[in-house]
């Protein structure tokens, strides 16, 4: 089912994007339902990758951490192993006993170690969280879905409500086909060009969802060092460059904020530069 837009907008309307907000309250979904759920809306299932096994058992640990501690200590393509630590307090100090090692098949998801009872304890919990996919979950999904194919705009800093331009209505469409199809809800609250506070509110989102992507390029690159892989470097290169050519897609929303914005990512451009400089043992290039 499709739902059609709030506001009633006439045939010939120019349109800035839309104002979403999406809930999923109550929504339990299993992870074969989601991924099929995707598909069925035109959209990657790859996104649900993170609920795959591997995922859901560190869900798991937390229900099975109580008095251990659990840590990933070996993975290969195939399996990952986790050192289950007993943790015990005498007196004024704790002490640490090694319990057992778990193995988890990353493509079945099944649960061996040398303990049986905590290995059928183990296997129920990772099961439980596999089959019972909440709507926090599809929440981090369709998230992840805007990250790779569109842009959110927060307009409130608690976010939960965004712009989305309006050259992404059609992402949109999928996006709101898939929450229906697992029992969520999207509402869709078009903006139209021309009044005075709609472009204004519209421009600040814009500028200041681009300036908060800049501010993290930056503290990024600040906590490079000399053991900063080449292709780390690489990547923060790429994302500078991804959020120049936003500048450009979205200048239309910018007004005069356009300027200030592309100074921003100069600034952050050369930092980079004088980082990846220093970490070469090179001098900056002025």
């Amino acid at each position: 089912m499709t739902v059609p837009p709030p506001v009633h907008v006439s045939a010939g309307t120019r349109l800035l994007g839309e104002v979403i907000a999406w809930a999923c309250p109550g929504v339990s979904v299993t992870h074969s339902d989601l991924v099929r759920a995707l598909e069925d809306a035109g959209l990657d299932p790859g996104v649900a990758r993170e609920l795959a096994p591997r995922h859901a058992f560190s869900r798991a640990c937390k229900r099975l951490s109580e008095q251990r501690i659990i840590r990933p200590v070996a993975e290969d393509a195939a399996t990952v192993k986790f050192q289950f630590t007993q943790e015990s307090r005498e007196g004024d100090r704790y002490e640490y006993r090694l319990e057992t090692t778990l193995t988890l098949d990353k493509q079945t998801g099944a649960v061996t170690c040398e303990l049986p009872g905590l290995a059928t304890v183990a296997q129920e919990e990772l099961d439980r969280c596999i089959s019972a996919r909440t709507g926090s979950d599809v929440t981090k999904v369709v998230q992840k879905l805007f990250e790779r194919q569109a842009d959110l705009f927060p307009i409130r800093p608690s976010g939960g409500t965004y712009f989305v331009p309006q050259r992404h209505a059609a992402f949109i469409d999928k996006t709101q086909d898939l929450l229906n199809r697992v029992g969520g809800r999207l509402l869709r609250f078009p903006v139209p060009a021309g009044t005075a506070e709609g472009d204004r509110s519209v421009t600040q989102a814009v500028a200041d969802g681009l300036a908060a992507v800049v501010a993290e390029h930056r503290a990024a690159v600040a906590q490079f060092g000399s053991d900063t892989r080449g292709d780390t470097l690489e990547r923060a290169a790429e994302k500078i460059r991804t959020t120049k050519f936003k500048l450009t897609a979205y200048s239309e929303y910018l007004a005069g904020e356009r300027d200030r914005l592309d100074r921003a990512v100069a600034d952050a451009e050369r930092v980079l530069r004088d980082k990846v400089a220093e970490i070469a043992g090179e001098p900056a290039v002025v």
